[in-house]
């Protein structure tokens, strides 16, 4: 990803476009390195989902373990 080529600058997008790399060979044989967010989008479904299930997986969890505790208390312990 971070390679130039032969045009000594390459800009590469990755995860849906959101995301910019972009590499050009210096005059002293380095490789700069820029990034940026080109597109927004992407990165705020990732976390709304990411969001959601995490939100939902506590949720599920606090149940469980609710149901744990009614079962301990009505079986005596």
């Amino acid at each position: 990803m971070f390679s130039t080529g032969p045009d000594q600058i390459v800009e590469r997008k990755a995860f849906f476009g959101s995301m910019v790399f972009e590499t050009a060979k210096k005059d002293n044989g380095a490789l700069g390195i820029t990034t940026g967010v080109d597109n927004p989008v992407p990165l705020i479904v990732l976390f709304l989902v990411l969001t959601a299930f995490l939100t939902v997986t506590q949720a599920i969890y606090r149940g469980l373990k609710q149901r744990r505790e009614q079962l301990l208390s009505a079986s005596g312990r």
